[in-house]
């Protein structure tokens, strides 16, 4: 009887690796307060090849509102008429005029409708009222809290395909696109707050300058063949090594 060939290293860092993640997305979604047996039934549903690819339109109108927020968050911070002579955000009434978030929206030049725009700022600590009521801008970055699932679920979605699309671009000796980390694994947590500090900065520079190029280049015609997306997403982490 022919002996079975033993694992490689890559087959049981692959299979192993494989485990980590779906280990660390459950861990994740449970501690999110989503139930497991909905985890479960969504496990059992993408491991059907005809259900893999069903409809997700709630999470994808949702992801699309979140950006619009964005861009609607940036207009108000620097578009000439929605600052005041300081050059700070003016405040917005929730109904019409000049300066109301129905006018912004449409200089904003979005998809989202000026209600579920209001409804939005009112959830965000990214926005205001002033004592008349009126909606003041609080922080450039748009933030919503609570929404972090579909938020990880945009980037994790991208990430893997962008592992997937390297790793044909490295067998087809065509040009990448930009993947990579900085680990140090064993460092004193009690000692990073400087480097951490500067990360901060320099990486708030490099993604306002990469914004408002990315931005110029934004498809505003609908129908049009070729129309994709491109984003870039940075992050650093922290964590505490594991007792061996």
């Amino acid at each position: 009887m022919r002996k079975k060939a033993q694992p490689t290293i890559l087959e049981l860092a692959n299979h192993e690796g494989a485990a980590a993640l779906l280990a660390a997305t459950f861990s994740y979604l449970l501690r999110n307060d989503v139930p497991r047996k909905f985890i479960l039934q969504a496990a059992r549903k993408h491991c059907v090849r005809k259900m893999a690819h069903r409809r997700v339109s709630n999470y994808t109108k949702f992801v699309r509102a979140y950006e619009d927020m964005g861009m609607i968050m940036s207009a108000w911070f620097s578009i000439p008429r929605f600052l005041d002579r300081d050059g700070r955000p003016v405040p917005l009434n929730a109904v019409h005029g000049p300066n109301s978030i129905p006018n912004l929206v449409r200089f904003s030049r979005v998809k989202i409708s000026a209600k579920d725009a209001t409804e939005l700022m009112k959830r965000s600590p990214s926005v205001g009222t002033d004592a008349q009521g009126n909606y003041i801008a609080l922080k450039r970055v748009f933030f919503l809290p609570n929404a972090e699932i579909p938020r990880a679920a945009l980037v994790i979605e991208r990430y893997l395909d962008t592992l997937l699309s390297n790793s044909s671009a490295h067998r087809n000796g065509t040009m990448p696109l930009l993947e990579r980390n900085c680990h140090v694994p064993e460092i004193d947590l009690k000692s990073i707050t400087r480097i951490l500090r500067d990360i901060k900065a320099r990486g708030r520079a490099f993604m306002d300058s990469v914004d408002t190029d990315i931005e110029g280049y934004r498809s505003r015609k609908s129908g049009r063949k070729e129309v994709g997306e491109l984003g870039v997403f940075i992050f650093a982490w922290t964590r505490r090594s594991k007792i061996k």
